[in-house]
């Protein structure tokens, strides 16, 4: 049984047997910046988390690396953090929590192998996605990016891929991906959280659904799981 549970934005919970893992969590409201206001706050508290094994963070944006939660969870749980190079020196915390990851590489950490993918995302300093696998499953996480020749790569059984929009793909684009991928679900993600990538997941559905792909697409409310065999 894989989990899939979805916390807002790009914020996920992959739940393998025996293995929690978090990607790019993001939970505070709190933003300067008016045109980075939070209109759908995060489903999730970090009480309410609990044993994860594996943090990653696909780059380093306030929207995707909560930083003092994953501290704070890390510590807590003894969970290892993996990234790039450049975000886990942000951290206050000792090598066993940390896992270095760069492009193209495949590491296997908690009995969970990752493959970090490489995004297009020029806003972003060294941005990343992550396709995991275990016990013969695959989940494919893409962070923020662009339509790009690197799906053509991959088949997940999971596909979870941004719409928004504004500094990603939006509903044509992630269609186009999914239609490159095949996997058996998709889930759209990085929609609705701003005004600027505000999104109906609905025409991500229709466009699936209309198309000759078997991928059933999966629109999850924040705090939502979908679970499959």
């Amino acid at each position: 049984m894989v989990s899939v549970q979805y916390f807002g934005h790009s914020f996920f919970k992959v739940g393998f047997p025996g293995r929690n893992i978090l990607i790019d969590p993001y939970l505070s409201n709190e933003c300067k910046d008016p045109a980075f206001a939070r209109l759908v706050s995060c489903a999730a508290k970090e009480k309410d988390l609990r044993d994860i094994a594996l943090i990653l963070v696909t780059h380093e944006h306030f929207d995707h690396f909560d930083k003092k939660f994953v501290e704070n969870i890390a510590i807590r749980d003894n969970s290892c953090v993996v990234a790039s190079e450049q975000i886990l020196q942000q951290l206050s915390l000792g090598k066993r929590f940390v896992h270095p990851i760069k492009m193209h590489q495949t590491i296997s950490v908690r009995g969970v192998e990752i493959k970090a993918i490489p995004a297009h995302h020029p806003q972003a300093f060294y941005p990343l996605g992550f396709l995991l696998e275990h016990g013969g499953k695959s989940v494919f996480h893409s962070g923020d990016t662009a339509l790009t020749d690197h799906f053509s790569e991959l088949k997940p059984d999971i596909a979870i891929l941004p719409i928004g929009g504004t500094y990603t793909m939006d509903c044509v684009d992630a269609v186009r991906a999914v239609k490159t991928m095949k996997p058996k679900f998709a889930i759209p993600m990085h929609y609705n959280t701003f005004k600027m990538i505000l999104q109906d997941p609905g025409e991500f559905k229709q466009k699936i659904e209309k198309s000759i792909l078997k991928t059933k697409p999966v629109i999850l409310k924040p705090g939502q799981t979908f679970s499959f065999k």
